[in-house]
């Protein structure tokens, strides 16, 4: 059926472009099929994206800038829905915001960047997540778009969350739901509603959550929204969570799973499996929750989410030890803790607690102890009352088994006070309890009494209305009358805090967009009927490729390796383009490049700089010397091209879409090995050359470690 679905999608774009080629100046066909692409683009990503790149073409063909514009954003939304790595989608959503700056289209600016937020944030770069989410903002106000206001409200208020201000949360979230309320926008105030239960949910106020909680499932019910009546769904079963109703907890978790899966939300399914695992574990079912923490975690690795697969590493430690298996529980917890140190993740100081508890276990009193005051002064310096809480009862344990009573008194005296301060008690439970079966038992009832409604209606019309408005009189008393006594009675704190943090790992690689374009130039071979060329275009592509994924799984490889690699990539560069360039690599006589390894893909962004936006826009006489020679007891890679130099090349990437290949990067990588290696001669240093005044090219000079193979 989905393929039967896929081809008659197909033939629709296929016809709408041949509509769009008979008539050059009509551009309703391709409104048209951007439209549909953005419409459909979190149901059937690959469907708009092929959309989407038809429509961009097209655009591209007859000029029509507002149709590439709209076309590089549904493939943004496009790419963002396939949960890849995101580079398509910031592709794509820079050079929709240029498009629309160009147009001077607020509107379509502030679409492109309220997607370039989600990016970010994606990429788990929450500062520019948030300067693209105001950005948004402000175009939105500009053109008078109140729907595109409220998604601004809502993802900076998830910003400010994230960072624990959750004052500033509140007052943006309740800012969306007001201007969601003042245009009838039902499921927009219902999203509203839920963020606004999450944050009373980590502000520990559960009374505020479930009455947020249940408000929201109301209107996704309203308007029949499976994605957002699955959220309600598990955002109540961790309320039962949280009052040990483990049962109804799974049952709600088990309704919410489907649901999710079926929209394929990837981000919702994760956080479910993660809170079943948490339920087992609960009833020491650990084996049951290892299979669901699998999954979770092989959905992190697939949306490439460094904060989520640091968490399944510590859910997996967590796990193991309640199994007692102690090397396991070590394993997962360094993962975690190492990985969550890269990114500075919040959770670290969660995961020092746990760390310090499987020490504790191995009766390693003294690592045990040094993790627990780290937790413990972290949370002191982050005011983190339920982090406190569990570091001083660990402390307490720590202590007490060193014999030293008077410290582990002081610390259970700490943990029983801020115990008793954001717990409930078992009076304040059950009353929690009575209101989340309350709703659900008048849901219920609501169902019952619309089956006797409809009954009623065949008998006589008149008399159902008049009973409809009585029972409605009755049910609104009883509903304002127990809301009111639970109001009373539901405002204190609990133990619970859930971060998730998204940071991205800086590696070298690829431009993904060379690849595009690589592949796009055999593409044009075989068309030009130029078969031979296509062909050695291709088996180098296939060697680069696969030295390249051979390469990125060591951190040394052979020089003779690295520059049989950037020889590929240089000869494709040459076979790209027409006007080509003269290259040459140098080795110092005295490497051996079969004995000597290097880090590998260091050189080739510097030459792809070096070609992209040095040489090619002189046309001709281009030429690029690679050289590696030994110098104080490292390898001295030098990068030399004749091409326009930064200045020029600055201002031409001012004027046009091209891109830089960031550097940071490489620093990064070799500023790792400066420190693990501890060799501070270790550098990266770019130099403009020039010639009576004039540019005259670049040349980047890089201090390289080196291991030899063979001693």
């Amino acid at each position: 059926m989905d393929s039967i679905i896929l081809f008659l999608f197909l033939i629709c774009t296929d016809r709408a472009a041949s509509a769009i080629n008979a008539s050059v100046q009509d551009t309703s066909a391709i409104n048209l099929q951007t439209r549909e692409a953005l419409n459909g683009a979190r149901r059937n990503p690959d469907v708009s994206i092929f959309m989407a790149h038809k429509a961009l073409s097209i655009s591209e063909k007859t000029g029509y800038s507002k149709g590439m514009a709209d076309a590089c954003l549904a493939l943004c939304t496009s790419y963002l829905a396939k949960y890849n790595k995101g580079d398509s989608a910031h592709y794509y959503g820079i050079k929709a915001c240029d498009l629309y700056k160009a147009l001077n289209d607020t509107h379509g600016q502030g679409r492109a960047c309220y997607a370039l937020a989600y990016v970010f944030s994606f990429k788990g770069d929450l500062k520019e997540s948030e300067r693209y989410s105001m950005m948004s903002l402000g175009f939105f106000e500009q053109s008078g778009d109140t729907r595109g206001m409220i998604n601004s409200f809502n993802a900076l208020s998830y910003l400010a969350k994230q960072r624990k201000d959750f004052d500033k949360a509140r007052n943006l979230i309740e800012r969306a739901i007001e201007l969601a309320q003042s245009v009838k926008d039902t499921l927009q105030m219902a999203d509203a509603t839920n963020n606004l239960g999450n944050i009373y949910k980590d502000m520990a106020l559960f009374g505020r959550a479930i009455d947020s909680y249940f408000d929201a499932l109301r209107l996704w019910e309203a308007k029949r929204d499976s994605s957002g009546i699955a959220l309600a769904y598990g955002s109540i079963g961790l309320m039962y969570y949280y009052q040990k109703d483990l049962e109804k907890a799974l049952e709600f978790n088990f309704l919410k799973l489907p649901l999710s899966e079926a929209s394929g939300d990837y981000w919702e399914v994760s956080k479910t499996c993660n809170n079943i695992a948490d339920i087992y574990n609960s009833q020491s079912q650990h084996d049951s929750a290892l299979c669901y923490l699998r999954k979770s975690l092989r959905l992190n690795i697939e949306m490439s989410y460094p904060g989520g697969i640091a968490s399944s590493y510590h859910d997996f430690a967590s796990t193991f030890l309640l199994k007692k298996n102690l090397d396991s529980a070590s394993f997962y917890i360094n993962e975690a803790v190492s990985l969550a140190g890269e990114i500075n993740d919040p959770a670290l100081v969660e995961y020092y607690i746990t760390m310090g508890r499987i020490y504790q276990a191995k009766e390693e009193n003294e690592p045990a102890l040094h993790y627990a005051l780290q937790a413990y002064n972290l949370a002191k310096v982050k005011n983190l009352p339920l982090v406190i809480s569990d570091a001083a009862i660990l402390l307490s344990d720590l202590y007490s088994n060193r014999g030293n009573d008077d410290i582990a008194f002081r610390y259970l005296k700490e943990h029983k006070k801020l115990k008793d301060s954001i717990s409930n008690d078992e009076f304040l439970k059950q009353i929690t309890r009575m209101e989340i079966q309350y709703d659900f038992d008048k849901r219920q009832k609501a169902a019952e009494f619309e089956q006797l409604q409809q009954r009623l209606i065949q008998e006589n019309k008149i008399k159902q209305q008049r009973t409809y408005l009585k029972g409605l009189v009755v049910l609104s008393f009883l509903i304002a009358l127990i809301s009111l006594f639970i109001i009373r009675h539901n405002r204190l704190r609990s133990r619970y805090a859930r971060i998730d943090l998204e940071q991205r790992l800086l590696r070298a690689q690829l431009n993904p967009h060379f690849i595009f374009n690589s592949l796009c130039a055999v593409q044009d071979f075989i068309l030009s009927g130029k078969p031979v060329k296509a062909n050695a275009f291709l088996t180098k592509i296939a060697r680069l490729m696969r030295n390249i994924l051979e390469n990125s799984r060591e951190e040394f490889i052979p020089l003779e390796k690295e520059i049989e690699t950037l020889r590929y990539y240089m000869d494709i560069q040459q076979l790209r383009f027409d006007t080509g360039f003269e290259y040459n690599i140098d080795v110092d006589k005295s490497i051996d490049t079969e004995n000597v390894s290097v880090p590998p893909m260091l050189a080739q962004p510097c030459v792809e700089n070096s070609i992209e936006h040095g040489l090619l826009p002189l046309k001709e006489n281009g030429r690029i010397h690679v050289s590696y020679t030994l110098k104080d007891g490292l390898i001295m890679l030098v990068v030399t091209d004749n091409g326009l130099g930064r200045v020029k090349a600055d201002d031409i990437k001012s004027n046009m879409n091209f891109f830089f290949i960031d550097s940071t990067p490489t620093e990064k990588r070799l500023e790792h090995f400066r420190k693990t290696l501890k060799e501070k001669n270790i550098s990266y240093e770019i130099i403009d050359l020039y010639k009576e005044g004039t540019a005259a090219g670049t040349k980047v000079v890089m201090m390289l470690p080196f291991k030899r193979i063979y001693v």
